[in-house]
C-alpha cells in the first residue's frame, strides 16, 4: 500500500485581513478549485496567480458558506477552513482521502452563491449570467456578486467582539470601499473617530455635512467597477469619474445606473426588461444585496465602457 501523502497546507492567513504571501494564495487558489461548485467551489475556476483579491475572497466565503453556513473570508492556519479543503484538495502533495467530517452537502439547486432566503435578509431573485459579455462587463459582475453571495461582505446584521466593542464582522472591507474607491482619500481620514467608527460600528456612517452620513452605494459601485479593470474613482459631489454619464435607460450589465429615490446608485446585472437584476451596496441594514428593480425606476446611468 502507498505511504500516505501530507496534505497542503499554508505558513500564514489566507483571504480578508490575511497575511496573504503569494505562495499561501496560490495554495489556497488551487485547493478551492478542487471543490465541486455544488460544494462550494468557485465558478468560473480562480486564477492561481498568487493574488488575494476580490474573486479569491469570494471564493473563500462562498465555500465558507457551503460548508459551515456562516463566513468570514479568510482561512487561518490549522483552522475548520483549511482542514476542510484539505479534505477536497486534488493538488500536487494532497492526501486522497476525505477528512472526517468533510461530507459534500446535497447538490444545490438554486444557481451557485445564492443564499437561501433568510427573515433578516430578502430572498435573491433568480439570476444566470448574461451571454456574450466583454471581460471587463463580467468581472464587474463576477465581483459584484461575489461581494453580496452567499452572504453580505459589510452588513450591520452580522458583528463581532473587538476589545470591548461590538464592531461589524466586515467593517474592514467597508473601510477598503473607501480607501480604493474614493479620490483622495487617505489613512489620515481613519484618525477622525467619527469617521473610524463610521465604517466599524453597527448603524453608524462615514460623517457628511448636512445629511445623516455617507450614503455609500456609488461608491461601492465605483470600486467594484474600479477593482474589475475600469478607469474610475468615486470623486465626492460628483460620482465615478472617466465614466461617460447617460441620460437614458439603454444600460448593460456592469453599468452603474442611479434611480432617483435617494439617488441610489446600483450595479446593472441583467439585460433589459421591464424588471432587471441589480447589484446593491448600502442597501438594507448596510447590506450588498441583489436585488430586482423596474427599469423605470432608473433615471441615468454611468456607461464602464463604449
Amino acid at each position: 500500500m502507498p505511504a500516505a501523502v501530507a496534505a497542503r497546507n499554508i505558513l500564514a492567513s489566507v483571504g480578508l485581513g490575511g497575511a496573504n504571501l503569494s505562495n499561501d494564495v496560490v495554495t489556497i487558489q488551487s485547493m478551492l478549485n478542487s471543490v465541486p461548485s455544488g460544494s462550494g467551489g468557485p465558478m468560473p475556476l480562480l486564477d492561481t496567480d498568487g493574488k488575494c483579491g476580490p474573486m479569491t475572497i469570494g471564493g473563500i466565503r462562498k465555500f465558507q458558506f457551503a460548508q459551515f453556513n456562516s463566513a468570514d473570508g479568510r482561512v487561518d492556519v490549522g483552522q475548520r477552513t483549511i482542514e476542510r479543503l484539505q479534505g477536497f484538495d486534488q493538488g500536487p502533495g494532497a492526501g486522497r482521502a476525505p477528512l472526517p467530517g468533510a461530507v459534500a452537502p446535497p447538490q444545490i439547486v438554486t444557481p451557485p452563491g445564492f443564499l437561501p432566503p433568510k427573515s433578516e435578509q430578502p430572498p435573491s431573485p433568480s439570476f444566470s449570467m448574461p451571454t456574450g459579455l466583454s471581460p471587463l462587463r463580467r468581472k464587474i459582475l463576477e465581483i459584484g456578486m461575489g461581494e453580496a453571495l452567499p452572504e453580505s461582505a459589510v452588513s450591520d446584521l452580522k458583528t463581532i467582539r473587538d476589545g470591548n466593542e461590538t464592531v461589524r464582522a466586515g467593517w474592514k472591507r467597508l473601510k477598503q470601499y473607501f480607501d480604493e474607491g474614493v479620490e483622495g482619500w487617505s489613512e489620515q481620514k481613519w484618525k477622525d473617530k467619527a469617521t473610524y467608527d463610521g465604517v466599524r460600528i453597527p448603524g453608524r456612517r462615514v460623517p457628511q455635512p448636512g445629511t445623516q452620513g455617507v450614503s455609500w452605494c456609488g461608491i461601492f459601485a465605483t470600486w467594484v467597477a474600479r477593482t474589475a479593470g475600469a478607469k474610475t474613482q468615486w470623486r465626492n459631489g460628483v460620482g465615478p469619474t472617466g465614466l461617460k454619464l447617460n441620460f437614458s435607460r439603454n444600460c448593460r450589465p456592469g453599468d452603474i445606473a442611479v434611480m432617483a429615490k435617494n439617488v441610489h446608485h446600483f450595479i446593472v446585472a441583467s439585460a433589459l426588461a421591464d424588471e432587471i437584476i441589480t447589484i446593491n451596496g448600502n442597501s438594507d441594514n448596510q447590506c450588498i444585496l441583489v436585488k430586482p428593480r423596474p427599469l423605470s425606476s432608473v433615471v441615468y446611468f454611468y456607461s464602464v465602457e463604449d
